[in-house]
């Protein structure tokens, strides 16, 4: 058990340091952020819903979550062709992997966004039905600090929000895990799903550990938009419209890197069990006493060692 915990914390400072080598691994982030702030502005307070019924409201809503899930699977394929290209020697080539996704990941893709956003949409709903109403005293007038406040997820926290919030990152790590299947080893949809859930069942402590330290490391992040929503809402401090402004474009960042947190935690805890299985293999082959996991030196793409070259 402390092995595992240790093991996930070793993953999570690697995606933590690789970031800081390769900032580059967070643009496709910042590009699904571009897209994904003015829709969540434009469906809440462009978007008329009155004109809708509830079953075209619903229909809506689907679609929307579904566009958010295939952008973030989209942007981890992105990821992980740049990863890939690390860890076999290559230099990083963010059009080249743009081209490897929309070509031979896109089915996958495409089939892997539609489930995830399946799930998503049932809790979404779940916690539409469970939430309690806002008062009649909560302004929802479009402000920059309103904007701030609905990017940042921080419009209505509460118990049950925070609940369904730590299960949709639950669900999205796991998608998350599922991709390398078929974004490295060419599996095809449904043996991407055995062969992402056998790694997060071998390899249970180590996901727990690297969704509880993501989940530390955004409230880390978060925590100066925080502490100004705090200073807003609860001690009534009016601060200037630019603030708000450059609190928007932190968040852009904080988000971005946050999901980025959970893509890359989980890309190397998955190249770090192709490397055990291809050891435990050697040794078998040579009749030796496989080694445990922990024994298997972690992968890293800051260490410049390609560790892709040998895993077909």
């Amino acid at each position: 058990m402390f092995q595992g915990l240790k093991n996930g914390w070793d993953v999570i400072n690697a995606s933590i340091k690789a970031f800081f080598k390769h900032p580059t691994l967070l643009i496709p982030l910042l590009f699904v952020w571009a897209i994904y702030a003015p829709t969540v502005i434009y469906f809440k307070w462009h978007f008329n819903w009155d004109n809708y019924s509830t079953e075209q409201t619903m229909m809506i809503v689907f679609f929307i979550i579904w566009g958010f899930a295939l952008m973030l699977t989209l942007s981890c394929s992105v990821l992980l062709e740049l990863v890939q290209q690390k860890e076999t020697g290559k230099p990083f080539n963010l059009f080249k992997s743009l081209g490897e996704t929309l070509t031979k990941n896109i089915f996958h893709i495409v089939i892997l966004s539609f489930i995830w956003a399946v799930i998503w949409f049932i809790l979404t709903i779940l916690e539409a039905i469970f939430r309690r109403k806002k008062s009649s005293g909560d302004s929802d007038e479009e402000t920059a600090e309103n904007v701030a406040r609905t990017l940042a997820g921080a419009d209505d926290v509460s118990l049950l929000s925070l609940t369904f919030d730590a299960l949709k990152k639950g669900i999205r790590m796991i998608v998350f895990l599922v991709i390398p299947a078929f974004a490295w080893e060419d599996l095809g949809v449904g043996k991407s799903f055995k062969r992402g859930l056998s790694v997060l069942k071998q390899r249970v402590t180590e996901f727990i550990s690297g969704y509880t330290l993501s989940y530390l490391a955004a409230l880390i992040v978060f925590l100066p938009p925080s502490i100004m929503f705090y200073m807003s809402g609860k001690l009534k401090i009016d601060f200037p419209e630019w603030s708000w402004v450059v609190c928007i474009i932190y968040i852009a960042f904080a988000w971005s890197y946050t999901i980025y947190l959970e893509q890359m935690f989980t890309a190397e805890l998955y190249l770090w069990q192709l490397k055990w299985e291809r050891e435990v293999r050697k040794a078998e082959a040579e009749g030796r006493k496989p080694p445990k996991f922990h024994e298997v030196e972690r992968p890293s793409i800051i260490d410049d060692r390609p560790d892709l070259l040998h895993n077909d």
